[in-house]
């Protein structure tokens, strides 16, 4: 039977009057079947501790929703979810659509406006659905309060979708924390949901709804009864701010060789002295390694693209330069380069203390006074030289152009790589996989090709990019529906560039990076950038000497490839100009980002963007774009046009392998067929190259953390 408002308000005000015995210690927030945290359908006054990301899959008949949820800030969680309406037929009367069941996108929002406490309860304030389609539109206030050590009471009050009170109790037994028995008063309005006749939501009652819930670790599940009505809730929760969950038990240990060396006279007549040093640190991964000897100082400029942590990979080569370096060297000096731009430099103006420190005699903290680190300076390598390694050494017997098979697959599963000593490449992938969801064609579409990379270095910033790309298999050639956008079609017709020949050729372009100034990075390109756009242009990034932000500048003439086509062209092309400022918040781990001026279709505006690193690597971060393109096509509609959004993920496998990498996956949820607000895919982007060597090292685990570990 369904409640009525009498009945409604005669429980509720029990529970209200159950908040007054009062007790402190709270329960583990736990899942709804929206993703929000809460009961079983109803959110609760409660968030997960900061970082915890939930992936789950819930049933609340007739709703299936795949969803996940991130506590992005200390008080800020935030949702999102994939809703498919059972029986329910979405684009009728489309012949060539084959969508199946309406399915719709939702963001949901909630913030804690206070945290619990002995005496008060938790309280947040929340809205579901609040872009888009608005299908399941609600805002509530809820708040919850932990009793008796192992019961837990949630009252609330929503609008819109949530019709009036709420709320429910959780039974966590002492005796069996892992178990949970719940109530709750489910208050959604069902009937007025979107095809609720069609669905069989329009008989579906809410009201008192019970459940049972088991956590093991990460996992839990949840099963529900209520109306008549079966349900269930599937989730795994991961902690984002752990450091690491594997220990690295793989990774190679620091260079501990001592032998018997020799003073820096020596080494002033003996070139094979500084091959043997270099050789020393190329066996430990590093790459691009260059050595002079300037007067008393050791001067080393190297990258190594496999060590996660800036400090960690110098502190590395500071312990070797000091143990295989002249006897008497008065200073170290590393210079750490990506794509042979200088990135910071490290002096140690005290080898003896250097020494100290890796015998375990001092702190990092008593090591750091002797140190001086120096953000994008020009590195002068050879001046004051008074033996130089070169880049071929004949009398080490291998030229640098050697390639060498690495053991490192950048995270896949199976893939191999080719690298030489200095920054040469070849990185070839068998599987790779891009989905494409929500046209009209079908709900879910699939591109599973092959990629193989190419990456030569000429030498001071000069590098060639080249990629192709082989289908295996795809179902993107059943889109049958063409563009209906107003605005040229920059993305749009993305599905006639997946339809065309098995072997595409991905990129071919040339990169100049240079380091014009103190701080001053640029970066020149020209070639084929993407699969849809080549073209020419150039961009210049600056770095403050203190403080948080930076900013660039991006100019590209850029002209639209021809879908099938490996050097052709459409008629379309167009000058884009994009103008960035970027600021972090180091305590925690946020960068945001504006970007003004001139987008793909010729559109003027600006996109905002926020993301968040967390301490395990994983990163999450969200874009929204408002131009001047007028973007009807629906949901947009004149007067309420569409702007380009979406969401993404990136995880550096640093934190889930058992060796160091700075190899990472990426997943992003975006419009695939949209025009307005839409970016060239950048050949080289100098604040993302800069920022997490430099941002991460400085913000979060500081210079000196695992430095030489």
């Amino acid at each position: 039977m369904t409640a009525t408002p009498c009945a409604r308000a005669s429980v509720l005000p029990c529970m209200m009057g159950v908040l007054l015995c009062l007790l402190p210690a709270p329960l583990p927030a736990q899942p709804s079947t929206t993703g929000q945290t809460g009961l079983i359908n109803m959110p609760d006054g409660r968030i997960d501790p900061e970082g915890t990301l939930r992936f789950g899959l819930s049933y609340n008949k007739p709703y299936t929703a795949l969803w996940s949820s991130i506590t992005f800030l200390p008080r800020l969680e935030l949702s999102a979810r994939y809703t498919n309406i059972n029986d329910a037929p979405a684009f009728q009367g489309d012949e060539n659509a084959d969508f199946g069941d309406y399915k719709d996108k939702a963001f949901d929002a909630k913030l804690l406006l206070l945290r619990e406490s002995r005496w008060l309860p938790a309280i947040s304030a929340g809205t579901q659905d609040y872009m888009g389609t608005r299908l399941f539109a609600a805002h509530y206030m809820a708040m919850s309060k932990r009793l008796f050590g192992d019961l837990d009471v949630t009252l609330g009050y929503g609008t819109k979708r949530i019709d009036g009170l709420f709320g429910g109790l959780r039974y966590n037994p002492s005796w069996r924390r892992k178990l949970e028995l719940l109530l709750e008063y489910d208050a959604y309005g069902y009937k007025q949901d979107l095809l609720a006749a069609e669905s069989g939501a329009l008989g579906k009652r809410g009201g008192a709804t019970f459940g049972v819930g088991y956590r093991v670790g990460w996992f839990g599940i949840q099963a529900a009864y209520g109306g008549g009505d079966v349900g269930g809730n599937l989730s795994v929760s991961i902690p984002l701010n752990r450091k690491e969950f594997i220990p690295k038990i793989d990774e190679p240990a620091p260079f501990r060789e001592r032998r018997g060396r020799e003073p820096a006279a020596a080494w002033r007549g003996n070139s094979r002295l500084a091959a043997a040093l270099r050789s020393d640190l190329e066996m430990q991964g590093y790459k691009n390694v260059h050595i002079v000897l300037a007067g008393g100082t050791v001067r080393a400029s190297l990258t190594h693209p496999r060590i996660f942590l800036m400090g960690r990979a110098v502190g590395r080569a500071a312990r070797t330069i000091l143990l295989a370096g002249p006897a008497d060297a008065q200073a170290i000096e590393i210079i750490y380069t990506r794509n042979d731009l200088p990135l910071a430099t490290y002096v140690f103006s005290d080898p003896a203390q250097l020494r100290a420190y890796f015998d375990g005699e001092i702190s990092a903290e008593r090591l750091s006074r002797s140190v001086t680190i120096t953000r994008a300076v020009p590195a002068a390598m050879e001046a004051g030289a008074e033996r130089a390694v070169s880049a071929t050494d004949p009398e080490r017997g291998k030229p640098a152009a050697a390639l060498e098979t690495a053991e490192d697959n950048e995270g896949h599963l199976l893939g191999f790589k080719w690298e030489d000593r200095r920054l040469s490449r070849l990185h070839v992938v068998p599987f790779n996989v891009r989905l494409f969801v929500n046209d009209p064609s079908g709900a879910f579409h699939y591109d599973i090709y092959s990629l193989a990379q190419y990456r030569k270095h000429f030498g001071r910033g000069f590098f060639l990019d080249s990629g192709v790309r082989f289908t295996l298999l795809e179902d993107v050639s059943k889109v049958r529906q063409g563009s209906n956008s107003r605005l040229p079609h920059v993305r749009s017709d993305i599905a006639l560039y997946l339809q065309g020949e098995r072997l595409n050729m991905d990129r071919l372009l040339l990169n100049k990076y240079t380091l014009l100034g103190e701080r001053l990075f640029s970066r020149v390109s020209a070639g084929y950038y993407e699969e849809m756009f080549a073209g020419v242009g150039g961009q210049v990034l600056y770095l403050p000497r203190e403080g948080h932000w930076a900013v660039d500048v991006a100019v590209d003439w850029l002209r639209q490839r021809s879908p099938g086509d490996y050097l052709g062209f459409r008629d379309y092309s167009v000058l884009t100009a994009l103008g960035a400022l970027h600021y972090r918040l180091p305590a925690m781990g946020l960068t945001a980002t504006a970007r003004a001026g001139r987008f793909l279709a010729g559109d003027k505006g600006v996109r905002f963007e926020l993301k968040r690193r967390f301490r395990s690597g994983v990163e999450l971060g969200a874009w929204y774009t408002v131009t001047d393109g007028e973007d009807t096509t629906p949901p947009g509609a004149p007067g309420d046009p569409y702007y380009d959004k979406g969401i993404y993920m990136l995880v550096y496998l640093n934190a889930l392998l058992t060796r160091d990498t700075q190899a990472f996956a990426a997943m992003s949820i975006a419009p695939w067929t949209r025009d307005v607000g839409q970016m060239v895919v950048s050949p080289g982007d100098l604040y993302n190259l800069v920022e997490r060597p430099l941002m991460l090292d400085d913000s979060e685990t500081g210079l000196m953390t695992d430095f030489g570990k």
